[in-house]
């Protein structure tokens, strides 16, 4: 072999051994490098999760505003309210216009959840108004007596001054109830609303609730939430509102008031049930003795004023249940005598805390309240 060719072949071999080590060299520079270049970038990622957890922190305001915005539903559960107090404080009571103090004839006295009048003079009146004047309302109050006999009630549409003017709703711890009219300070010769027996008062030391309705010149009247009696009359067409207590013909009485509302006339009606209308007046004692004529059999009611059923169980003379539906009553003839009083169902398990006693061709009347979960009873000819 020649040199030149010799030294050719070696140039070749050195050249694509070259070519060799170069491929070599290239085959370790991968993209890889790259990807792990984008591995940071998961990494923003990572860090961009953090603001997204930044917006959700942000996420509990809504809801605190949510709430806030949320806040004015609870005006309806106290819509149509225009007045209420349970006398649970003295200090608020005031504030609402209420006095509490000592004259001659009345002394007014707060304790807890009681507005108590001790009234010293035969047949006066003693009254306690708190602030605010309606045209049209539903007024109710409860109260009760720990004297043997008491009047007692809601005095409305009162205009004040030299010659007041007003209207007083009054029960009388016998069963009997009326309306007089005082105008320009002087009582009307004529009571709208004649001296009444009804079977929808508790007699004696129970408590009672009476409500008054009043729109324009219609006015309802309301004793344990029914209604007995709907007048008209155009005297006096608005004013404040308020309670009332006197003794009658006796020297003195003691009269507590545990509750004062006042509502629109249509939460009124929608509350208290039936609307306004002579149609509508219940039934009263006097009527009741009329049928029974005083011997033989008398008749126990059962009066529910609430969605679902009230359901009495009587034992004693005879054993005998009556169930009224909801907004109903019914009614049972029965052997007079003494019965004790059990409340099931929707009133819940309620035993009356003392025994009917039921006249011959008389009446008992009991009544279920869903919403104090208690019973009450009146009796009477």
């Amino acid at each position: 072999m020649s040199r030149s060719r010799t030294l050719w072949i070696a140039i070749a071999v050195l050249t694509i051994a070259g070519l060799a080590c170069s491929a070599a060299q290239s085959t370790p520079t991968p993209k890889p490098i790259p990807t792990a270049t984008e591995a940071p970038q998961a990494t923003e990622t990572a860090v961009s999760t953090p603001k997204l957890a930044a917006t959700s922190t942000k996420a509990p305001v809504a809801p605190t505003a949510t709430k806030a915005a949320a806040a004015p539903t609870v005006a309806p559960s106290t819509a149509g309210v225009l007045f209420d107090d349970n006398f649970g404080s003295q200090q608020v009571s005031e504030s609402n216009g209420w006095d509490f103090d000592s004259t001659e004839n009345v002394d007014r006295t707060w304790s807890a959840n009681k507005y108590t009048f001790a009234v010293n003079k035969k047949n006066y009146l003693g009254y306690g108004t708190p602030d605010g004047e309606y045209d049209d309302f539903g007024a109710e109050v409860e109260a009760q007596t720990s004297s043997a006999y008491a009047r007692y009630g809601i005095r409305f549409r009162i205009q004040t001054g030299d010659k007041p003017s007003y209207y007083i709703f009054v029960v009388t711890t016998d069963g009997k109830y009326y309306v007089d009219t005082l105008l320009n300070g002087e009582w009307a010769d004529v009571s709208p609303v004649a001296t009444t027996a009804s079977q929808y008062i508790n007699k004696g030391k129970a408590k009672n609730t009476l409500g008054v309705l009043a729109q324009g010149s219609q006015i309802s009247l309301y004793i344990n939430r029914s209604l007995v009696k709907t007048f008209s009359d155009d005297s006096i067409d608005s004013g404040l509102v308020g309670v009332l207590a006197g003794p009658g013909d006796n020297a003195s009485t003691q009269v507590t008031f545990s509750r004062f509302t006042v509502l629109t006339a249509e939460k009124a009606k929608a509350d208290w049930g039936a609307a306004p209308a002579t149609s509508t007046t219940q039934p009263t004692a006097t009527a009741t003795k009329s049928s029974g004529g005083g011997s033989g059999n008398g008749v126990i009611t059962v009066r529910n004023t609430f969605d679902g059923a009230c359901q009495i169980n009587l034992w004693g003379q005879k054993d005998a249940t009556i169930r009224a539906e909801g907004n109903s009553s019914k009614s049972l003839s029965l052997p007079p005598g003494t019965y004790g009083v059990h409340a099931a169902t929707d009133v819940g398990q309620v035993d009356l805390s003392y025994q009917i006693k039921l006249p011959p061709g008389g009446y008992c009347t009991i009544y279920c309240n869903k919403s104090t979960k208690t019973v009450s009873a009146g009796c009477g000819q």
